[in-house]
């Protein structure tokens, strides 16, 4: 019976690649099932024998720790030569997500907004 082995939803199209590369390097028969036409259900990587799975989860497992461990060096080292802290990191992802989805970040600041504004209502209300 076949047995979901990766959750493709929140990868990124190069991490399906790779996984899928090293399924097919390994000889583990799989497929791929596709998102939902809504985005409700994940689209993910299937291993066709449960006793594929196990073998196709330490694979897995192994390239993540190797992914994150390289992704995590690269991003110290551009800071580090770019003379960037983590709080710079923090602005320069606020602005990339103002450049490129302002209608959500409205709602981001309306809602934090908001939130401060009832905070201070209730303070003020018991004093």
């Amino acid at each position: 019976m076949a047995r979901r082995v990766y959750d493709t939803g929140q990868a990124s199209p190069e991490e399906v690649a790779d996984v899928l590369r090293l399924l097919a390097e390994y000889d583990i028969p799989h497929y791929r099932t596709p998102s939902g036409v809504f985005g409700l259900t994940p689209g993910a990587l299937w291993v066709r024998d449960d006793a594929d799975y196990a073998k196709a989860r330490r694979l897995i497992e192994g390239y993540d720790r190797a992914r994150a461990e390289r992704v995590r060096a690269e991003y110290t080292q551009r800071n580090a030569r770019l003379g960037h802290g983590p709080l710079r990191a923090t602005l320069r992802n606020a602005w990339r997500l103002l450049s490129e989805r302002p209608s959500q970040a409205i709602l981001y600041l309306t809602v934090i907004l908001l939130l401060i504004a009832l905070h201070v209502l209730f303070f003020k209300a018991l004093s």
